[in-house]
């Protein structure tokens, strides 16, 4: 049986604890300052802090990809913990341009009898979930094939919505792809937004709210919606960009309203937060990645 790897990129936002406990290597995506090069997970660890930046430096932050010697040293250091087969779990090809990269990488690589790459096409605890349920299936023993047909059924099930305060900086980064004519040039305009998951895994504008609160009644009618239709267990994350006390009242709400459901609180990745601005809000919600099976 092949002992396989799993291997994500920083914008899955999993903590150290987790990725330890599922033997789980992180490789760390750039966030740029002008010249100035953090990587993320590693020199910008929390939201806070790359706000904290944004607000004292000159240029605001773009972010770039891993690079090829990174996926390659994740690679190699699978091969020398005695991995035979890896997975890569990247964040949406339609954001970034890591999954191509990687998946360049895992073409020509030879220290391991076989590296697949996956594209989350979503960011943060979706791609998070995916890196959980391939490394739960691996430990239970799945084969590669068996681990790559639960992701891709896994994927069928995922539903995202967010919303942002300012959506300049979604412009600003060229990651809002449709839609802008939705919301652009709006003042005191929340755009509501989604990722084609079942597309390119773009970032499209669904609707405008002028509230937060607003926002939650929308997203709660698309959960609704997606609750009527499954006959699943349902995992949800309530995440939050610097906006802790909102992101805990709306995990109340949430669990108030749909008590069957799984909930978890997570912070957005900052190199999300890059794109998105400060105190943006998201659910997303899945099939539970505990109820697959081997």
């Amino acid at each position: 049986m092949a002992k396989i790897a799993v291997i994500v990129d920083s914008s899955a936002a999993l903590p150290q604890t987790i990725r330890n406990s599922f033997s789980i290597t992180e490789v760390s995506i750039p966030i740029l300052f002008g010249e100035e090069t953090f990587m993320g997970g590693k020199d910008i660890t929390s939201v806070a802090q790359l706000v904290d930046m944004m607000s004292k430096k000159k240029e605001l932050p773009t972010t770039s990809q891993p690079s090829p010697a990174q996926w390659e040293k994740a690679l190699n250091e699978a091969r020398d913990a005695g991995y035979d087969q890896a997975i890569i779990v990247t964040l949406s090809s339609g954001i970034s341009g890591a999954f191509q990269t990687a998946s360049l990488v895992a073409s020509s690589y030879e220290g391991l009898d076989r590296v697949e790459v996956v594209d989350s096409k979503l960011v943060n605890m979706a791609q998070a979930a995916q890196a959980l349920l391939a490394a739960k299936l691996a430990k239970e023993g799945a084969d590669m094939d068996e681990i790559l047909a639960q992701l891709a059924d896994f994927r069928t099930h995922l539903g995202v919505r967010f919303v942002v305060n300012d959506i300049s900086h979604l412009k600003r980064t060229g990651r809002l792809s449709r839609g802008q004519a939705l919301v652009g040039g709006l003042l005191n305009i929340k755009p509501l937004l989604d990722f084609d998951i079942a597309g390119d895994g773009k970032i499209a504008a669904v609707g405008k709210v002028r509230k937060m609160s607003g926002a939650k009644d929308e997203i709660q009618k698309a959960f609704d919606e997606y609750l009527s239709k499954v006959d699943f267990p349902v995992r949800a994350y309530i995440i939050d960009a610097n906006n802790k006390k909102l992101g805990d009242k709306w995990l109340k709400d949430f669990s108030a309203k749909y008590p069957a459901v799984t909930f978890e609180r997570a912070e957005m990745d900052p190199v999300i937060v890059v794109h998105t601005g400060d105190g943006a809000m998201a659910v997303i919600w899945s099939r539970d990645y505990e109820s697959y099976q081997k």
